[in-house]
């Protein structure tokens, strides 16, 4: 029997590309994306599936709706909660693909799926990593995604909506078109009822450290540029909270991630806060 992701593939018409999925080997698990040409404009249809075996993702839907207190694995939960955060974070504001309607492909199966307007450019950390743009232009980007950051997180805590945080931050999630940074991959959220502080001193972890791979400077730049310092204080506070919650997390951190951590990109936050 073939691999059930090169069928879809081979069922799709002319003018459909698939342009990301999982490797060869891992064809039967994992999202597709494919690029569909249209007249009004190309549309990106997002087609979810299992990520794991059947048992893995059992126990991963256990640990995240019970322990993380997060939305589930599955794949129609996964395109539940991408397609609520889109219409959230659209509706608020914020920069993310327009959803698009249309029947269902016959070339997806029954999968659950999304089609979305298609994003020309490349993440923004191709972009930042681009030896052809200016270091100005760079630092531009990164005080802007500080910016739309810090005003969005204003904005979940004060209306207490934790679709309004991106639960996997990171420069890779955020595409640079023209004038736009598009954030994307929605697909995981925090449920209702999770603490918000909680969820933004996450997200800020999690772009901090994605930061920090590409170079001190975009961090700084970064800090500089967001504009909600007691938000900031506050993310740094949580890391350090002696909750026994906060205690086993730095423990599983310095176990397995070490400098790289979440944890310890907070940490050189608090050192950069206290000059």
């Amino acid at each position: 029997m073939r691999p059930s992701g090169l069928v879809l593939a081979d069922r799709a018409p002319h003018g459909v590309q698939l342009i990301s999925g999982p490797g060869r080997s891992q064809y039967e698990r994992g999202n597709l994306l494919f690029r569909c040409a249209e007249p009004g404009g190309d549309v990106l249809v997002k087609v979810y599936r299992q990520r794991k075996s059947r048992w893995s993702d059992f126990w991963g839907n256990v640990s995240e709706r019970w322990f993380e207190r997060k939305r589930g694995v599955s794949a129609a939960r996964r395109r539940d909660t991408e397609a609520a955060g889109l219409a959230v974070w659209r509706a608020a504001g914020f920069d993310v693909p327009r959803l698009v309607e249309r029947e269902r492909p016959p070339w997806v199966g029954d999968h659950p799926f999304l089609a979305m307007e298609f994003v020309h450019g490349p993440t923004l950390h191709e972009a930042l990593e681009e030896p052809a743009r200016q270091p100005a232009e760079k630092e531009g980007m990164v005080a802007r995604l500080a910016r739309d950051q810090a005003r969005r997180h204003r904005c979940a805590l004060e209306r207490n909506e934790t679709l309004l945080v991106h639960e996997h931050a990171m420069a890779r999630h955020v595409l640079v078109s023209g004038d736009r940074l598009v954030t994307f991959d929605l697909e995981h959220a925090y449920r209702p009822g999770f603490p918000l502080p909680v969820a933004v001193a996450f997200e800020l972890s999690s772009t901090l450290r994605s930061l920090e791979r590409l170079g001190t400077s975009h961090v700084e730049t970064f800090v500089d540029g967001y504009s909600e310092p007691k938000i900031l204080e506050e993310s740094c506070r949580l890391f350090r909270s002696s909750s026994l919650r906060w205690r086993l997390y730095r423990r599983y951190e310095a176990r397995h991630r070490g400098a790289g951590s979440k944890t310890a990109a907070m940490e050189r936050l608090a050192a950069r806060l206290s000059r």
